[in-house]
């Protein structure tokens, strides 16, 4: 699970609750992560946080059995932080979401283009047209420019070609 709506799904699939709390579920569902944790310095990783989801909504759902919601759902929160989060252990960086196959293709697509669109605007555009005023006035200052110009070009295709030079298909 990646997206805040997956894991407000997840919540509301694991909360067993009587049909006339559906509304009241579903929009506790929606920001009960930030209810739990918005306070916090700390994150969780993602299976820890999927655990974490699982039995807030346990107890969610054994507190609707006596209390109403509101009561129920600040039962939850409170259980949550005297309890020292239940025995999760928080970390101090967000975890990183793995990229789905899709993704990382499209990724591997765009830098190739991006290193080809670069190469085209500056080498071809830049380079030719300040090179044409160059060859016109050679006195001028469009001779730096030529340099400078094709001198980004080529380091920019270099540093493409360095940080890829170890890409496996």
């Amino acid at each position: 699970m990646k997206t805040e709506k997956e894991f407000s799904d997840f919540f509301v699939d694991s909360c067993q609750h009587d049909n006339k709390f559906n509304n009241d579920v579903n929009a506790v569902a929606k920001k009960y992560w930030l209810d739990l944790t918005s306070h916090l310095n700390t994150y969780f990783s993602n299976e820890d946080r999927l655990q974490i989801t699982k039995k807030a909504a346990e107890q969610l759902s054994e507190n609707l059995k006596t209390q109403t919601t509101e009561k129920a759902w600040h039962q939850v929160i409170r259980d949550f932080l005297q309890t020292n989060y239940w025995g999760f252990q928080s970390i101090v960086q967000k975890p990183k979401v793995k990229k789905t196959e899709e993704q990382q293709i499209f990724w591997k697509f765009f830098k190739y283009l991006w290193a080809f669109v670069q190469s085209v605007f500056i080498l071809k555009f830049a380079v030719y047209y300040f090179g044409l005023s160059s060859a016109r006035n050679p006195d001028q200052v469009s001779v730096v420019w030529t340099w400078l110009f094709f001198t980004v070009s080529v380091g920019l295709l270099v540093w493409f070609a360095y940080r890829n030079w170890n890409d496996k298909d």
